[in-house]
């Protein structure tokens, strides 16, 4: 921290610069292809597969394909610390989704995580327990931002088996 001093006739104004006390990450933007590992809420299994999110005007689409089965959301973003949930932002590092496919439907939230990947929790209609999904880059590619947490979810694929895992 370095202070200035600077003075006037009868005052003395005192400036303290300083870094941030947090660094704040670049553009999160949650547009991409995802590997991802979730939970089967219906027999603990776990599942994995990919997902692709990209920005539709002002909304997502989000498309998971798991277990060869595809399962179709849309999205809203926000911004941690924010209360508004709206209009997709390539600042958005947390996203709120609907989804379906023939089986049912369903929500999620997911926020970005510091490593880059997505963390998420999702259920399903009927469903009574709530589960969890991660996506990642494959190869472990770091998204176009720095860190911030991630939430997974989708609702895809409605558990049918051990390997599929959402309505």
């Amino acid at each position: 921290m370095t202070a200035r001093h600077y003075g006037f006739p009868g005052v003395v104004l005192t400036l303290a610069l300083s870094a941030p006390a947090f660094s704040t990450p670049a553009l999160a933007d949650p547009v991409g292809t995802y590997d991802l590992v979730g939970i089967n809420p219906d027999n603990g299994g776990e599942y994995s597969g990919t997902v692709t999110v990209s920005r539709n005007g002002e909304t997502y689409t989000v498309v998971w394909t798991i277990g060869g089965a595809e399962s179709t959301g849309v999205g809203l973003g926000s911004k941690r610390g924010s209360s508004t949930t709206g209009a997709a932002s390539t600042e958005d590092d947390t996203l709120a989704i609907g989804y379906g496919n023939g089986d049912g439907f369903g929500i999620a939230t997911y926020e970005l995580q510091p490593d880059g990947s997505w963390k998420g929790y999702w259920a399903y209609s009927g469903g009574e327990k709530v589960s969890t999904e991660t996506w990642t880059r494959p190869g472990g590619a770091k998204t176009r931002s720095l860190e911030l947490p991630a939430t997974p979810t989708s609702n895809a694929m409605k558990p049918m088996s051990n390997s599929a895992a959402r309505p």
